[in-house]
């Protein structure tokens, strides 16, 4: 069997766009990450914070608050400007890099103000929703049959 020329050009074409789609994974996926402005432990809320991911200007988040911002890619620089007790304003930059198989972040602003040399683990964790499931699924029973609001009569 004679391979030629056409089919090396083939392979290669296959193997750069399977290249190409695992490079679009990592530079396409979004992430969710949610800036969290709570009491963590006995860290309490800052008065005011403004988060810049990227460059992008965030709005202030206040005490117990939570907002979210939807990034893509792996890499950001966040940028933290937050006003201390005496009324001054102080602004710091880290970089932060998520995880792979991560979708939803969530970043503990207090812990990141009072530890910023911290490792990016002990502020930026895994987020698991804490959405309520019904226990019993035949109590929401959906009637898809128009006829049956009728025998109802």
């Amino acid at each position: 069997m004679k391979m030629g020329r056409s089919f090396y050009i083939r392979i290669a074409a296959i193997v750069l766009v399977i290249l190409l789609g695992v490079l679009m994974f990592f530079i396409g996926k979004q992430h969710t990450i949610l800036l969290d402005n709570n009491k963590i432990e006995d860290i309490k809320a800052l008065d005011e914070v403004t988060v810049a991911i990227d460059g992008v200007e965030g709005l202030p988040i206040y005490s117990r608050m939570r907002d979210q911002s939807i990034v893509t890619g792996q890499r950001h620089t966040i940028a933290v400007t937050y006003v201390d007790s005496n009324w001054e304003e102080h602004t710091f930059e880290r970089d932060i890099k998520i995880p792979v198989g991560e979708n939803m972040m969530i970043l503990y602003l207090p812990y990141l103000v009072a530890n910023p040399d911290s490792p990016q683990e002990e502020w930026l964790k895994h987020f698991e929703s804490q959405a309520i499931v019904a226990e019993d699924p035949s109590a929401d029973e959906v009637v898809l049959d128009d006829s049956a609001s009728l025998m109802a009569f």
